[in-house]
């Protein structure tokens, strides 16, 4: 689900930047349930955070970072600037 479509779910409109590590994100999605994430030589994303939302029932809503934005490469274990998260 994009951030478009995360709107139109009545979540409301995801914050500009994660909540979770305040950086940049590639795209948002919302889940209701059946989670799975498996980042492990992800050539297009380093980090997904998880926010929980409750918008008429539980919800987690996934900001999902590019390696660039996590300021790693897919081979770098480096963190977020700052070092707020791993």
């Amino acid at each position: 689900m994009s951030s478009d479509e995360t709107a139109q779910a009545g979540v409301g409109e995801p914050p500009e930047r994660c909540p979770i590590c305040e950086t940049a994100y590639d795209s948002v999605s919302v889940h209701e349930e059946g989670v799975a994430v498996n980042l492990i030589e992800n050539e297009r994303f380093r980090r997904v955070c998880f926010e929980p939302v409750d918008d008429g029932g539980p919800q987690l809503r996934f900001y999902h970072h590019t390696h660039e934005q996590a300021g790693t490469t897919p081979s770098s274990e480096r963190g977020t600037p700052g070092g707020r998260v791993p």
